[in-house]
């Protein structure tokens, strides 16, 4: 049991009290206790403001300590811990009715029934633990693609799935565990009624679907969902940007941030389906009509995901942060997508202390026999000081730009976009990780 966390849920109760503090600094709760309000009694407290901060503190706690509780998210899990305490509020093995119906207790930790506090808090726990592993259900998250064209692809890793919006079949395997979805269509982002349960025009029509099963929350597993999301759409990136040079070039429109997502258990979720924000995941690419996703290209993405699974803890997961960062990067600006870069290299290759060293010594892993990336790269790193040590704000004000630009025939904010994808692109297959820092 994480002591951390005991001790929260103990100062938790110390901030709920049973009679009006006389410094007039709560508020006051009025509710019917019982797990069936419908047969409990009517009761009242008042909370400190310590209460919400106690509150969130044991869920970001649990979310952290407990892989079953990964899918929850803070401020679902706040309110669910307000409820147990609420519904508890008569169970004998927790709390007296002398403490809390006779007010013989100032506070509810002083009206426990178990005299330990510790003992009490994890008895307590127990009961909060409950209520948060049963608000978690799966959810099937649908992020639209319309720009891309592909057949639907089952990837294999982090539950995601490429659905071609007309594949009746695939679709059929994906929504079968999931009541609501049945009676949604994806060739047109609308019900089969034909009434569209949103207003967001991105779902209206979408060739293409990014798809992940997640446990959670509704806003936990769509974060889970979101973070997969953002990985792949990262390796995806790397391998079209070695066969379009210009694939970042941006059209005018918005990017689509909107998801819809189904519960497998609508009972427990509270809700058949539920249309919101999921970030910036995929830039409006300027592409002529659409862009088509090979079967080469998503079985080297395959690949890439096979050997990350195979590799060590910290080389995955400095992966997957790198691949973090190049999304950032690739849905931001010219600033922000260098800094962004220059980041997801630090996230590959950095090493305290040795941070330069270890990125050029990464980079040459990278482009092997290729010795002017060793110049290019002391070059990047002179602009990446300037612009994050507020020498320059913006790559154009460079002094070295022209000289850049004449001597490699080429843009400090195409090579860094090449570095960073090259990089995470050939991490595992070039064993680069062992290379820089040994088997672990």
């Amino acid at each position: 049991m994480n002591s951390k966390l005991i001790d929260k849920v103990i100062h938790l109760t110390k901030q709920i009290h049973l009679n009006e503090p006389e410094d007039g600094h709560a508020l006051v709760e009025k509710f019917m206790t019982g797990k069936r309000p419908i047969l409990g009694f009517g009761m009242e407290w008042w909370i400190t403001h310590r209460v919400f901060e106690c509150c969130e503190d044991i869920a970001d706690i649990a979310i952290s300590f407990d892989p079953q509780l990964e899918g929850g998210d803070k401020e679902s899990f706040s309110k669910i811990i307000r409820e147990t305490l609420r519904e508890n509020a008569i169970n004998p093995k927790l709390f007296t009715d002398e403490g809390l119906f006779f007010k013989t207790a100032s506070t509810l930790f002083e009206a426990r029934a178990i005299e330990n506090p510790k003992e009490f808090a994890s008895h307590l726990w127990n009961e909060i633990h409950s209520n948060l592993a049963n608000s978690l259900v799966k959810w099937l998250t649908m992020y639209p693609l319309p720009l891309v064209k592909t057949d639907s692809f089952i990837l294999g890793f982090d539950n995601l799935t490429l659905l071609r919006a007309n594949d009746e079949q695939q679709w059929k395997k994906l929504s079968e565990n999931y009541d609501e979805s049945q009676y949604w269509m994806p060739t047109t982002g609308t019900w089969t009624n034909g009434i569209s349960n949103h207003t967001n025009k991105d779902f209206l029509f979408s060739q293409t679907w990014l798809v992940c099963e997640a446990s959670g929350t509704a806003s936990g597993a769509r974060s889970l969902a979101g973070d997969n999301m953002r990985t792949f759409i990262a390796i995806l990136c790397s391998y079209l940007d070695d066969k379009m040079p210009n694939l970042l070039t941006k059209s005018g429109a918005e990017i689509t941030s909107y998801s819809i997502q189904f519960p497998d258990d609508a009972s427990r979720a509270g809700c058949g389906s539920i249309s919101a924000g999921i970030g910036n995941l995929f830039p409006p690419l300027l592409v002529d009509n659409c862009l088509h996703i090979s079967p080469d290209i998503l079985s080297k993405i395959q690949s890439w995901y096979e050997l990350r699974s195979n590799a060590s803890d910290l080389a995955a997961q400095r992966a997957t942060t790198a691949a973090h960062f190049i999304h950032y990067g690739i849905i931001s600006n010219e600033l922000e997508r260098f800094i962004h870069f220059f980041i997801a290299l630090d996230a590959l290759f950095g090493e305290h202390k040795n941070v330069e060293k270890n990125l050029k010594e990464g980079i040459r892993k990278t482009f092997p026999g290729h010795i002017d990336w060793e110049e290019r790269t002391d070059k990047l790193f002179k602009l990446r000081n300037e612009l994050v040590h507020g020498g320059i704000s913006s790559i154009k004000r460079w002094d070295d730009l022209d000289h850049y630009r004449k001597h490699f025939k080429s843009h400090p904010m195409k090579d860094i976009q090449t570095a960073a994808m090259t990089a995470l692109r050939f991490y595992f297959s070039n064993q680069i990780f062992e290379h820089l820092f040994g088997k672990y």
